[in-house]
């Protein structure tokens, strides 16, 4: 089992490193830190007597510069120059490699700077999550990896419905007995007339009945947070996750484009550029 995380090059975009690396410990799988090469535009500068030659050098000095990158952050891994085929956008050259490398969860760091910025320059975890059935580990901001041992601390979330069930059977396979904690969380809005108890014994029963789509084995806690109607519930998602202390949430999302998202809106989007901690993201889909 693999670890494929992505960058671009930029000190940035190896914030989610360490994160990656404490989930891929978790899951005894191993760190591919990975590089997308484009043929004709990374090794246009390259003084060489055919392109091949130039790619070779570019490829060379980037898969050095990976494995400097690892050992700088102290993480056991693997560097990979993806080389961009005719054709081929980015999330789709970062799913192939994907794919032909086994990688369980793929880890991207997305740039945070809101709906707008996404919509205008795109984003490559976005594409990534809306394209493939992988899992998807975001990040937005530099935070540091919890301190402590013991099992990975999972928050996923739900709002009871059918497309929200989809990331259980993307998440259910890695979830290691012993290595990871789980805590399932449901936002629950207050009725008219009702108090918060009422709230959380209604909501109770249906985030139960999620526990048997996880695996035997696994340490499973609940939380339902209580808000009124038009409070964010990204808020009150993240509050929890930081309450309980988890390493990452995980979320099914719609998997649109950042502009899709941008008119829609999506409380999966506001829980990656505020949460301050990695956000793994699964490509909704209605499961029964």
């Amino acid at each position: 089992m693999n670890v494929l995380v992505t960058t671009d090059g930029s000190d940035r975009s190896l914030c989610i490193l360490p994160h990656a690396a404490r989930l891929a410990a978790a899951l005894d799988a191993t760190v591919i830190l990975g590089r997308v090469l484009d043929p004709r535009a990374d090794a246009a500068g390259v003084v060489a007597e055919r392109l091949e030659a130039a790619v070779a050098d570019v490829r060379a000095a980037w898969e050095a510069v990976l494995r400097e990158a690892l050992a700088a952050r102290g993480v056991a891994g693997e560097p990979l120059v993806i080389e961009r085929r005719w054709g081929e956008d980015v999330p789709a050259a970062i799913l192939r490699a994907a794919a032909e490398r086994g990688a369980a969860v793929i880890a991207i760091e997305s740039r945070g700077a809101g709906a707008i910025r996404h919509a205008v320059f795109g984003s490559v975890a976005m594409g990534v999550v809306g394209a493939g059935t992988v899992p998807v580990m975001t990040l937005t901001d530099c935070p540091p990896v919890p301190a402590g041992e013991g099992p990975y601390h999972l928050l996923v979330t739900t709002d009871g419905s059918p497309d929200a069930r989809s990331v259980f059977p993307a998440i259910a396979p890695l979830l290691l007995p012993g290595r990871f904690r789980v805590t399932l969380c449901e936002v629950a809005v207050i009725r008219a007339q009702e108090t918060e108890a009422q709230a959380k014994a209604r909501t109770l029963p249906g985030l139960e009945a999620l526990r048997p789509r996880l695996p035997a084995g696994v340490e499973v806690d609940y939380r339902i947070p209580v808000v009124p109607p038009g409070a964010g519930i990204d808020t009150a998602i993240i509050e929890t996750a930081a309450a309980v202390g988890a390493h990452a949430i995980a979320s099914a999302t719609h998997g649109h484009s950042a502009q899709r998202h941008l008119v829609a809106g999506s409380t999966a989007l506001g829980v990656v550029r505020r949460a301050g901690l990695p956000v793994i993201l699964v490509k909704s889909s209605p499961v029964a």
